[in-house]
């Protein structure tokens, strides 16, 4: 555990000097921008239409679960998995005594720790945004209380998406480097937005995600365990192939 324990710090202080980490909180931070405009989009040209704080963060799911933060976390992941192979590090990194094991568990400690972040992060910025527009022009349903249920829903859309991002970080150290995982995602946002109004989006894992969230399962008629079962082996085989792969690679 102490050394799993170093691992995680150690990856913190190499973060603290790496610019991705400003790059990754702008990054999220359009989804609330995003947000915002559509606010004062519908209230200008649509003024009779009602909306709430509820409404907006339910529209803000599709960009932190399909869209901007998925792709955001998956250069994250890109980063955090090829580092030491673009940066020719391993070699003085694997001869201190830590399993190979620890070393790639921290790795997804600290994806897991900054990807939560980001997506608390993105629900407090539209929670301030639309704080402004409320104030300005008033938001039916404004509260704390329906912010705080919407938080709920965020970290657990966060842990999904740890989830079925796994398979990029074999990816990233498959090739060694940050761009295909990066242009792989892309085609994965593409086939998310082309399903996430499809039925058949149950059964495709990061649609499903979002499914599972806004709670959309029930009305595709898909049983909601073979959804959670289709997420969790999506999961399992990136962590595995990722552990296996670090474990039979020759640093020599």
């Amino acid at each position: 555990m102490e050394a799993l324990l170093n691992i995680v710090y150690c990856e913190i202080l190499k973060l603290r000097r790496s610019k991705i980490v400003l790059f990754s909180i702008l990054g999220v931070l359009s989804t609330p921008f995003l947000m915002l405009v559509e606010a004062l989009q519908t209230h200008f040209e649509h003024p009779e239409e009602v909306f709430t704080l509820s409404d907006i963060y339910n529209s803000s799911l599709l960009y932190v679960m399909l869209l901007m933060n998925i792709m955001v976390y998956v250069a994250i992941t890109s980063y955090l998995f090829s580092r030491e192979y673009t940066e020719k590090t391993l070699k003085t990194i694997l001869p201190i005594p830590v399993s190979r094991f620890d070393f790639i568990t921290g790795k997804f400690l600290i994806l897991n720790i900054w990807t939560m972040l980001l997506t608390v992060l993105t629900w407090a910025a539209i929670f301030a945004l639309m704080l402004g527009y409320h104030v300005i022009f008033g938001l039916d349903g404004f509260s704390l209380k329906v912010a705080g249920e919407w938080l709920i829903k965020f970290l657990l859309g966060s842990v999904l998406m740890f989830m079925t991002i796994s398979p990029f970080a074999y990816i990233a150290e498959r090739t060694k480097g940050f761009v295909i995982p990066v242009i792989i995602s892309a085609a994965v946002v593409m086939g998310s937005a082309a399903l996430s109004n499809q039925e058949f989006g149950a059964l495709y894992p990061y649609t499903a995600s979002l499914f599972l969230i806004n709670g959309r399962i029930k009305s595709t008629g898909y049983p909601i365990l073979l959804v959670v079962g289709i997420i969790v082996l999506f999961s399992l085989i990136g962590f595995y192939l990722t552990f296996r792969y670090f474990d039979r690679e020759d640093f020599k």
